[in-house]
């Protein structure tokens, strides 16, 4: 079980309420959060919601709200790209996806195998951005490995 607040990572925690059939639940929430966010995060909130509802013109605005401001961060780009492909906005998606990419997003393993973007993947301009998404991951964590990564974070040490 993962323990988590919504208040904490709304977006993600009310689209995995719905992922577990629990919508209604997830949009009361939302609604709620909605009223209270004054920030970029309304957006988030908004998009997730209406894709809940089933109101995907509604949806896909949220996301290229957020998309055309100055919000950078490659990461929350990646959840917004998986978004419109889940939405068959692929155009939009691949654009989205090379920002993503371009910014130093590489989790590798999640692009690879959601299923939220294979509308996407059928697409060359996808799988080159995926690729070369996947040799910076390498590239990651092949560095990590020759700086003994693990040992340095303290992972996988037992004491005695």
């Amino acid at each position: 079980m993962v323990a988590t607040k919504l208040e904490e990572n709304p977006y993600i925690a009310a689209l995995s309420l719905a992922g577990v059939g629990r919508g209604a639940e997830a949009i009361a929430l939302m609604r709620e959060l909605e009223e209270k966010i004054q920030t970029r995060m309304r957006d988030f909130m908004i998009a997730a919601r209406t894709l809940v509802e089933g109101k995907a013109a509604e949806s896909v605005a949220a996301v290229n709200r957020i998309a055309a401001s100055d919000f950078r961060d490659p990461e929350g780009l990646f959840y917004l790209t998986r978004h419109l492909a889940h939405l068959n906005e692929i155009e939009p998606a691949i654009d989205l996806f090379r920002r993503v990419v371009a910014g130093g997003f590489c989790c590798f393993p999640a692009m690879a195998q959601d299923p939220w973007l294979d509308p996407a993947r059928r697409r060359p301009e996808f799988t080159k951005l995926l690729h070369q998404a996947e040799a910076h991951h390498r590239e990651a964590a092949s560095t990590f490995a020759r700086f003994d990564g693990d040992a340095l974070l303290g992972v996988g040490v037992r004491t005695p």
